[in-house]
């Protein structure tokens, strides 16, 4: 296992760069062993790296400054840096303990160079503060105006479904009164069936209630009649009694007061019946 590297891959310097630039480059170690690191560029006069070397113990880390020399003019917006930086690192194991720190690297490049890690890391430029807090803007302005559009080619694209839906819904909507309109007939026509009948049945309770009442009053009447014709017989040994007479005259002619009643009972039927 080597050591691992923050920035791990570019190393980043902001313009303007006619003025020094100074960056940092953390160095981890995550093994059980020190390690020795060394740090090397391809452009030496234009970045001063300190310290350049040393040692980390096992789990430290150790950072290193990184200065870029101020230049006499900033080079074109498309420049593209092809600055790289070599850190390289070994194990120290307790054999090499023994060894100098100055004859360290000597000998591993000598003795063990298979032995020795390297990671490399690029250099880049980066526009100024400003103009990239512009671009940022820029680019979330974009991000947005591309997510509406979005919305709405897909609110467009899902409109036509559920148009069509809502003209199916329209039209089941519109057939269903025809289906309904079938129940209800058939609903009211045995619903009218039912009420005709409730009804006769009531009509015919009715007319019994009525006849019961009429049968009724004819034994009411025959029982008045009996007793007239009872006081007749008496008025007729008894002449001086007044009431006996003021009956006699009210009677009609004799007629029977049952025969009244059965013939309006008769009349009642036929018409119920008939019309």
């Amino acid at each position: 296992m080597s050591i691992e590297l923050d920035p791990s891959s570019q190393l980043a310097f902001r313009r303007p760069l006619t003025e020094a630039i100074k960056e940092s480059l953390i160095i981890r170690n995550p093994t059980q062993l020190p390690i020795a690191f060394k740090v090397k560029t391809t452009a030496p006069k234009q970045y001063c790296v300190r310290p350049n070397s040393g040692r980390i113990e096992p789990g430290q880390e150790l950072e290193v400054q990184v200065q870029m020399q101020a230049m006499k003019e900033d080079p074109p917006a498309d420049f593209k840096c092809k600055d790289k930086f070599l850190v390289q690192s070994v194990a120290i194991t307790a054999e090499r303990e023994q060894i100098a720190s100055a004859d360290l690297w000597p000998t591993m490049e000598r003795d063990a160079k298979d032995q020795i890690r390297e990671k490399k890391i690029r250099c880049a430029f980066l526009p100024p503060l400003e103009h990239a807090i512009t671009q940022i803007q820029e680019e979330d302005e974009n991000v947005s105006h591309t997510t509406v559009s979005t919305q709405q080619q897909n609110s467009q694209a899902i409109a036509p479904p559920v148009a069509t839906a809502h003209i199916q819904s329209t039209s089941t909507t519109s057939a269903a009164p025809s289906l309904v309109s079938r129940d209800s007939y058939n609903s009211s026509n045995s619903t009218s069936t039912g009420t005709d009948a409730h009804k006769m049945k009531r009509d015919l309770d009715n007319a019994q209630h009525i006849i019961q009442n009429l049968q009724n009053s004819v034994k009411q009447l025959e029982a008045e009649t009996n007793t007239l014709r009872q006081r007749k017989s008496d008025s007729a040994s008894t002449p001086s009694a007044p009431t006996l007479t003021a009956v006699h005259v009210a009677q009609p002619q004799g007629f029977p007061a049952s025969y009244v009643a059965g013939a309006a009972l008769i009349a009642f039927i036929f018409a119920y019946l008939f019309f």
